[in-house]
């Protein structure tokens, strides 16, 4: 059984960093169009979230669970942000450059939701055990 879940914890993280990086190019492909930057940041952004729903409609059926959806659409959304800020300011980066940083991003967000998902789960234990010497 724990095979089983190491498994799904490498695909979830390999989706998230999938997604990193498909929302990433999409990002940069906009910003290659050099139109206005409340345009491209806008048209970018939709761009992005598009590519993250389809990712996510294409893998639902082998993913199976909201708990990799939901982080999925805040890497969808904050890591082409991440491009709009190196924009702003003044430095444009390279297509394998956004593709590594969206994959990083991903790779960070999976991480750190385990680490709290792991406090978390500490925290309630030690809350139930607590209060089961009361029932």
């Amino acid at each position: 059984m724990k095979r089983l879940s190491v498994l799904f914890a490498l695909a979830d993280a390999l989706f998230l960093m999938v997604v990193g990086s498909a929302s990433n190019s999409v990002m940069h492909l906009v910003h290659t169009l050099e139109w206005n930057f409340a345009l491209t940041f806008v048209v970018g952004m939709a761009a992005a979230m598009g590519a993250q729903m389809a990712l996510s409609v294409l893998l639902a059926p082998l993913l199976g669970s909201i708990e990799t959806m939901v982080p999925s659409m805040i890497v969808g959304m904050l890591s082409p942000m991440q491009l709009c800020a190196l924009e702003l300011a003044g430095y444009r980066p390279m297509g394998t450059t956004g593709v590594l940083a969206g994959a990083m991003f991903g790779l960070v967000t999976f991480v750190g939701l385990q680490c709290w998902g792991w406090r978390r789960s500490r925290s309630l234990r030690r809350a139930f055990r607590r209060d089961a010497r009361f029932a």
